[in-house]
């Protein structure tokens, strides 16, 4: 039953991922008054199928067998990590059931920084190690006020269940609760999964690509699908988290939406800029909003 139930929600999740990219490059085309693709059978609705096997046909670059583990490793993990977050969500059919089940996928996400430290360290570049650089310290950094606010969540809700902070906002929503609040999170999700105006770890024009830019084929396929696979679970997390347990996943495809929507409105920010605004803004926001919380619930 586990081993079922956990195919389901990969089979589900990968599918979700590559419909995601297509509904992505349908909305950047209509938002920048183009098409998008639109060839490939009916409307383009199997493009994604064929950047797929178009990825994994090609050939991979061929680096020293010194560094060969971590190159291969990185994706490898990335994707693992991906898999495990979606292990733990809330559904009819739970593959894992455990009420601490938040700080479980805390947990897993802490561990993505290393992904993207092997990736650049195994490029062997200089190039994918300054993206790399890059790409930890935001990732650590962010996550820092990323877990503050989930305590504060938490402590509003006075349980670690998950299922019982769906349940308490089926009459008011934590997003009416405090709009500064729910803003301040989407902005740290798009810091958190890399995304535009916060990609800086792979889009900075001096650095190229970024932590990235050696790997191409298979293996870039595997980082591109982890990427979006976190984007998924973050808007997921989001809807379960700030707006109840009802309609679910058309809130989680809202927030997708609302992804693609602020890539194509918002220009990238500056690298110093990105991390005074988590050091000087986020972090003391979130500070107080966990002081207000506790003294409100547990005074």
């Amino acid at each position: 039953m586990f081993m079922l139930s956990f195919i389901f929600a990969m089979v589900g999740v990968l599918l979700g991922v590559a419909f995601f990219t297509l509904m992505e490059r349908k909305v950047m085309g209509l938002m920048h008054y183009r098409k998008g693709p639109n060839k490939v059978i009916l409307l383009g609705v199997l493009q994604p199928m064929a950047d797929a096997l178009k990825l994994l046909t090609k050939e991979y670059t061929k680096i020293q067998a010194l560094k060969l583990f971590m190159y291969w490793l990185a994706p490898v993990l990335g994707i693992f990590l991906m898999c495990s977050m979606w292990m733990w969500y809330e559904s009819l059919f739970l593959t894992l059931n455990n009420k601490m089940k938040v700080f479980s996928i805390l947990a897993i996400m802490s561990i993505s920084a290393f992904v993207f430290l092997l990736t650049s360290w195994g490029s062997n570049s200089k190039y994918s190690l300054i993206g790399g650089y890059r790409a930890v310290s935001q990732i650590i950094s962010y996550e820092v006020c990323f877990m503050i606010f989930i305590f504060s969540i938490i402590y509003m809700s006075k349980t670690y269940n998950v299922s019982f902070i769906k349940m308490i906002q089926e009459k008011w929503w934590f997003s009416l609760f405090s709009l500064p609040l729910f803003f301040m999170w989407i902005m740290m999700c798009m810091a958190e999964s890399n995304r535009t105006p916060f990609d800086l770890a792979e889009g900075e024009s001096e650095i190229v690509s970024g932590f990235n830019i050696e790997y191409g084929g298979g293996l870039f396929a595997l980082l591109f699908i982890m990427e979006y696979g976190m984007i998924m679970f973050l808007s997921f997390m989001t809807s379960f988290l700030f707006m109840g347990m009802t309609f679910s996943l058309l809130k989680t495809f809202f927030m997708c939406f609302m992804f693609v929507w602020i890539r194509c409105c918002f220009p990238r920010v500056r690298y110093d800029k990105l991390m005074e605004l988590c050091w000087k803004v986020c972090l003391i926001y979130s500070l107080s909003i966990l002081s207000v919380v506790l003294c409100l619930f547990f005074m």
